[in-house]
């Protein structure tokens, strides 16, 4: 067991809900993902459309088994958080609805809110973050973090990148 904290990002990671929403945006009519205005402008439908994050959260799949994974690692003692970036309140709402009452996840769970980054809520000091962004990776790594890329595309896990939370049981 170790004395920092490894932070797992929600959105991608735990669950395929970053998928979801994708498409949802999408489907909507704002197909250019690089585009932080379309990205506004499908949160401030979800404030109007407030099912949007019921569909989105509630009806998403663990990936690679990351769900039973963190919960093991509940069981063995494991500092373990989850750093997740929300946009709107009723999307911080529905993930605690989500992971508490659906899940049955009780690690802590740090909500990052817009225009804030992940490196500026949590100091890095060393601790370990699993991001599927590299640009969180990145940042936090350049504030004294240790990260991992999460890709469950990649067939084996690297020095730099990992398909599954799987390794964490065996640290």
């Amino acid at each position: 067991m170790t004395s920092n904290y490894t932070f797992i990002d929600f959105d991608g990671v735990i669950l395929d809900s970053e998928e979801r929403l994708l498409k949802r945006k999408y489907d909507l009519g704002l197909h250019n993902h690089k585009n932080e205005n379309e990205f506004y402008a499908y949160f401030e439908y979800t404030n109007l459309h407030p099912e949007e994050w019921e569909y989105i959260l509630k009806e998403a799949k663990s990936i690679n088994n990351s769900v039973e994974i963190i919960k093991e690692l509940e069981k063995l003692k494991e500092r373990i958080a989850i750093l997740t970036k929300i946009h709107t309140l009723q999307e911080m709402k529905i993930k605690t609805e989500v992971l508490r009452d659906n899940l049955k996840i009780l690690c802590p769970v740090i909500f990052v809110p817009p225009g804030v980054k992940k490196y500026q809520v949590i100091i890095p000091n060393q601790q370990l973050l699993i991001d599927n962004s590299r640009k969180n990776i990145k940042k936090w790594i350049e504030n004294g973090g240790k990260g991992l890329i999460f890709d469950p595309t990649i067939e084996s896990d690297t020095n730099e990148k990992v398909r599954s939370l799987e390794f964490l049981l065996k640290r």
